[in-house]
């Protein structure tokens, strides 16, 4: 299935016409095509399951089985020929992640998970190897990645999360981006990653992932339930650390609330 997809992402890659939504956000042939290719795999093996794509849209079910899927996550480095951008994948089964696959197509790597039997890392002509995040470390020594300022203190149009805080507490902002960033949490190379602005296509296959891998996440709020509900994201190598992150970016009024 992620074969065929990749065989579209990667035609178009370094050529991709981009077009805007109606949200002002990029989306090219590439994106379409390849949901299009996922949809009709899961349509033929899975002909009972709901599904719900950035793309064609959907239905998100809180009973049941549905796929969550994002063809291209990080579309903004897909039309700049850049490689850090991936295929999300994911099965929630009432309501819940179970399953979940960050896929790179440029990189050739997938990590992926199923609750209960860790986290793992696939590449071409080697066997999968079990990954974990980095060891405990304090806020102030910790790298975090940040995908964007949206629906922060540092956007044009002003949004709740004081992004603008965080910089100043850390050891360093790793401006990384997208699902590539969870993927390098996972491993252990990274020791936090958040995101201000998402959506279920984007959290789905990153919660299975993270916590596998032996991770903590939660919305910016500090959330740990019906995440595939929230609209913001953050992963963290252990829950201390995910706590500290959430009280330094939390709207002032909410920062003294216990999580």
């Amino acid at each position: 299935m992620l074969a065929a997809s990749d065989a579209i992402v990667l035609k178009h890659f370094h050529r991709a016409q981009i077009h805007h939504k109606a949200d002002g956000s990029e989306v090219t042939v590439a994106d379409r095509g390849a949901e299009r290719v996922l949809r009709r795999h899961l349509a033929q093996h899975f002909p009972q399951d709901a599904v719900l794509g950035e793309e064609y849209g959907g239905t998100l079910t809180r009973s049941g089985r549905c796929w969550l899927m994002d063809p291209i996550d990080g579309t903004a480095s897909y039309v700049l020929g850049l490689p850090h951008f991936g295929t999300l994948l994911s099965l929630i089964e009432d309501g819940e992640p179970v399953f979940g696959a960050i896929h790179l197509p440029a990189l050739r790597e997938t990590t992926y998970a199923a609750n209960g039997h860790g986290c793992w890392l696939s590449r071409p002509s080697k066997k999968p190897t079990r990954v974990s995040v980095a060891p405990a470390t304090a806020l102030a020594r910790a790298q975090v990645g940040l995908t964007s300022f949206k629906a922060s203190d540092l956007a044009r149009k002003r949004g709740p999360w004081r992004l603008s805080r965080l910089p100043a507490q850390i050891d360093r902002l790793r401006p990384i981006g997208d699902c590539v960033q969870y993927a390098v949490v996972c491993r252990g190379l990274l020791d936090a990653a958040i995101d201000p602005l998402m959506h279920p296509w984007d959290i789905g296959a990153l919660v299975p992932c993270v916590r596998e891998a032996g991770g903590s996440v939660s919305d910016l709020a500090g959330h740990t339930t019906h995440l595939i509900e929230r609209s913001s994201f953050v992963a963290a190598s252990t829950e201390t650390l995910r706590r500290a992150i959430v009280n330094q970016v939390k709207p002032r009024a909410q920062s003294k609330k216990r999580q």
